[in-house]
């Protein structure tokens, strides 16, 4: 249930983007919202001649349409993009394509973990099982690639040993010793 907290964020726009990993787009509407907002308060309270008339009340329309732009994003995003909301459909892929490398069906096995991770970039077990696919299809770039990729996650912490055996094989950088 981590979709929820991401959706309260949405008070104050551009805090749920910087949040879920939509770094540069939150900084945008963030700003965007804070310098309209600071203009229509400033024209409003503090400098009342700093602005010609009608200004004021274009500032704060726009820092408000700016809000409302912005949480209706966020709730959209949070609904109907989250990586939690499609999880029943990537367990399912997740089962299918383990199958399917089982059976030797690489290829579809790689197109099923591949549409894992375009659904959830921050899935480490299915970029793990993509580099082993790799290994096994003897396409080192794409396996360092995707194992690279895994040590960068959060999740990717528990590989870590694994990942640097098979990367110091492949000649992508030493074994570790830790």
């Amino acid at each position: 249930m981590r979709r929820f907290p991401i959706a309260a964020l949405s008070v104050w726009p551009g805090l749920a983007q910087i949040w879920s990993g939509q770094e540069v787009l939150g900084l945008i509407l963030a700003a965007l919202f804070a310098a309209t907002l600071n203009l229509a308060v400033v024209g409003r309270f503090v400098w009342t001649e700093a602005f010609a008339p009608g200004w004021v009340g274009f500032l704060a329309a726009l820092a408000a349409c700016s809000w409302l732009a912005s949480f209706g994003y966020t709730l959209w995003w949070v609904w109907a993009c989250h990586p939690s909301g499609h999880r029943a459909e990537i367990d399912r892929l997740y089962r299918e394509a383990t199958e399917s490398y089982l059976q030797g069906q690489w290829a579809e096995s790689r197109r099923r973990f591949e549409r894992i991770v375009a659904m959830d970039d921050t899935d480490a077990d299915a970029l793990m099982q993509l580099g082993t696919l790799f290994v096994r299809a003897e396409q080192p770039a794409l396996a360092r690639r995707a194992f690279r990729q895994c040590l960068e996650l959060e999740g990717g912490a528990k590989w870590r040993w694994e990942i640097r055996e098979v990367l110091g094989r492949l000649g992508g950088t030493p074994a570790a010793t830790d």
